[in-house]
């Protein structure tokens, strides 16, 4: 009997087992079928009402940054952050009291791109790879949800191209990954973006370039050196909802460049939002 009820509790658990396995696979062959379209809206909706989108003409944040320098440079600096987006139009800042590193600015005004300096003539590391790469602005990508511009609340008028890859392990999380290419070329900036599976908001966004010797382009990068990979990621966070939209109220941006002769770089930009307002 004892053996016999063994027998009958292994033949059961294995049965769960079984059921358990084949929803997951359900789950994982629904995802890879999903349409990237369909997961756009699923993402919109994860933001807000039609409605609450629509009446949200600009936004203004404010808030703390802290950047910390890990490679080609070192030490941390605190100082504070703004972005304002109207439509397409949008502008983020930051400043440090700083003489050697007084902060950022990335703009998309009047259909121009403009970046700033750290002094006369000479960008940021960072600077640099945004104003070449200048699709992170124009496009609307910089900034996420926190930003009016961000490009799948209205496809319509910029068209890229999407595609979805299905689920994708990122840093032992599970997300829906979206390959966006801009309907005008991006040159060889690869853009990928990344949501929840669950409530599908988007939380992080992935820009990678890899340079070949015979094909670099940046400034720091000159013929006689190999491969060089930059890669920028931006990760949003500690979502909260005001005035019917579901905002991230952390945002970082971690750049790193890689490989070639040249040094390295590795930088960190920590934002954490305090205030958050719409139509000022």
């Amino acid at each position: 009997m004892k053996s016999r009820y063994i027998l009958s509790r292994s033949a059961a658990l294995l049965g769960a087992l079984i059921l358990v396995f084949c929803c997951l696979a359900l789950f994982a062959g629904a995802a890879q079928k999903m349409k990237p379209e369909e997961l756009v809206d699923k993402h919109l909706v994860s933001v807000g009402t039609a409605e609450a989108r629509a009446a949200a003409r600009n936004r203004a944040v404010a808030g703390d940054v802290t950047v910390t320098f890990r490679l080609g440079a070192s030490g941390q600096l605190s100082g504070k952050e703004s972005i304002f987006s109207d439509g397409r139009l949008f502008r983020l800042e930051m400043s440090f009291d700083s003489t050697e590193y007084p902060g950022e600015l990335f703009a998309f005004e009047d259909n121009k791109v403009t970046v700033g300096m750290i002094r006369p003539g000479v960008r940021s590391r960072l600077s640099d790879f945004v104003y070449t790469y200048s699709t992170l602005l124009s496009e609307g990508l910089l900034g996420g949800t926190l930003s009016t511009a961000w490009p799948l609340l209205d496809l319509g008028a910029r068209q890229p191209r999407l595609e979805y890859s299905g689920l994708k392990k990122i840093e032992g999380r599970q997300l829906h990954e979206l390959k966006y290419v801009p309907k005008k070329s991006g040159g060889d900036l690869k853009v990928t973006l990344y949501f929840e599976t669950d409530s599908f908001r988007h939380v992080r966004s992935q820009y990678l370039v890899i340079v070949p010797e015979s094909m670099a382009r940046l400034p720091q990068a000159s013929s006689q050196q190999s491969s060089t990979v930059y890669k920028l990621v931006e990760t949003f966070d500690n979502f909260k909802t005001i005035d019917g939209l579901t905002m991230p109220h952390t945002y970082s941006l971690d750049f790193t460049v890689s490989g070639g002769q040249q040094a390295g770089f590795m930088a960190e930009w920590n934002l954490a939002v305090t205030q958050l307002l719409h139509n000022k």
